[in-house]
């Protein structure tokens, strides 16, 4: 399956899955083996994310389950959790799950966590880590 995910017509996402169970009824697609490109408005790639498996919305908000793996273009920065959901309203990715997150100037690790998809703007729960920025929630 291969479908795209635009927002007034730019295209926010490319989602591939080599199995997809659509759902007319609830709008849903359930898929297995994952592959999303995210662009930003200017059509460029800001990251890629893979999983086992996802379910796709018709408003195009999405979920990636089992062994997600998004890296980041720009540096080859890499997430890795169990669950990540994107909001395309709020063009935002976030978990409650664990999490590590590695460029080459960080590794970071913590339980929860929200951000832009390319991950410039990460903000993390519960969380540890070595070298670089990054942004503690007000508690």
């Amino acid at each position: 399956m291969t479908t795209y995910v635009t927002t007034n017509g730019v295209l926010r996402a490319k989602v591939l899955a080599d199995t997809s169970y659509l759902y007319n009824s609830t709008q849903l697609a359930e898929m297995k083996n994952v592959h999303v490109t995210f662009y930003d408005a200017t059509g460029r790639e800001t990251s890629t994310l893979t999983s086992r498996e996802g379910t796709l919305r018709n408003a195009g908000d999405m979920e990636g389950r089992g062994n997600v793996v998004v890296v980041r273009a720009s540096d080859d920065g890499t997430l890795r959790t169990e669950k990540i959901d994107f909001n395309q309203r709020a063009n935002q990715v976030s978990s409650d799950q664990p999490f590590t997150f590695d460029t080459p100037q960080q590794h970071l690790k913590g339980v929860g966590f929200t951000s832009d998809p390319d991950f410039k703007d990460l903000k993390a729960q519960r969380v540890t880590g070595t070298g670089g920025k990054f942004v503690l929630p007000n508690q």
